[in-house]
């Protein structure tokens, strides 16, 4: 695999920023679940870090419905082309039956609400729940309320920006994670202290060759690139079962039957490609996020991954 680490110095804000335009079994998956904190809440200290392989998604989101096989109970995580700004029948489904004037069709809408995930790279700073995971480097899955507090370091209406995702100049995250309701809540995390570099075996990296080499080596020890969460195109097998849920799911195939016809098989026109000058400053500058709770809610366009990047040592060779 190659990465591109050039780019990590020099982070694009507008990366990080939602477009309004536009594996649970993962060991990586840091997992900051209210039972297994103290008295039902989890507490950290984490940093958001930039993907390796391409710093302008260093926050993937994705929407995805869970559709459920009435005809054998199966389920499947279906992701929604809508991710992408594509056209998407379970998009369509859902307020085609959703605005029904049938209180059943309304009802059925629910198989087809779409849910949404982030993912980024992070730094475990400190977990008392878990100990040995502090200075690992992990994947972090979060919603549209972390989400948000990401943009509002990113375009404050307020005071100076911080890019949480800068190594030299961005800051730590607390979680606080509890439970309201069935859902795991949010509301309480919060970025804390002021701007700082990173911090790698309980030394703080300086912003000179000799720090950026350190970092590059640090950032070595963990996962390097979060493609397999981007959005993929459905397979032939895996349309094929989404059209049998569907099928299974809504017994009035003339509903079916309009939405289909209406759905085109070739995705939106101009997605940005992605490119940078620099990691650590394009750090400085990407990312997005949304809640697993979050239900139906507007479109959001990402650009397609792009190419191979350099190697990490290949892009240091230049500095």
């Amino acid at each position: 695999m190659e990465e591109n680490f050039e780019d990590i110095f020099n982070l694009d804000n507008e990366s990080f920023v939602k477009d309004e335009k536009k594996g649970e079994g993962d060991d990586l998956l840091y997992k900051p679940y209210p039972e297994n904190g103290k008295d039902g809440v989890y507490k950290s200290l984490i940093r958001f870090l930039p993907n390796v392989a391409n710093p302008k998604k260093s926050k993937i989101h994705q929407y995805y419905v869970w559709l459920k096989d009435p005809s054998d109970s199966s389920n499947m995580k279906a992701l929604c082309p809508s991710t992408v700004g594509k056209k998407s029948i379970l998009k369509d489904l859902f307020w085609k039956l959703k605005n029904s004037p049938s209180a059943k069709d309304q009802d059925l809408a629910r198989a087809f609400s779409r849910k949404e995930d982030y993912y980024s790279l992070i730094q475990v700073v400190k977990d008392s729940n878990r100990p040995e995971l502090e200075g690992k480097i992990m994947v972090f899955k979060f919603g549209r309320k972390v989400n948000d507090m990401i943009e509002q370091q990113i375009k404050p209406e307020y005071g100076n920006p911080s890019n949480p995702y800068d190594l030299f100049e961005g800051k730590n995250f607390g979680l606080h994670v509890r439970k309201v309701g069935e859902w795991n809540n949010y509301d309480l995390c919060q970025f804390v202290g002021d701007k700082m570099p990173i911090s790698v075996d309980g030394e703080t990296i300086e912003k000179t060759e000799e720090g950026r080499n350190k970092v590059v080596d640090y950032l070595k020890t963990g996962p390097q690139d979060l493609e397999k969460y981007d959005y993929k195109d459905w397979t032939d097998e895996e349309r094929d079962r989404i059209m049998r849920i569907i099928k299974n799911t809504i017994p009035d195939g003339r509903i079916v039957s309009d939405i289909i016809g209406t759905v085109p098989d070739s995705p939106v026109s101009g997605s940005n490609s992605s490119s940078g000058e620099s990691f650590f400053n394009e750090t400085s500058s990407s990312s997005s996020s949304t809640q697993s709770e979050v239900k139906e809610t507007q479109g959001v366009s990402e650009s397609a991954p792009s190419g191979n990047s350099p190697s990490l040592d290949d892009l240091y060779a230049d500095l």
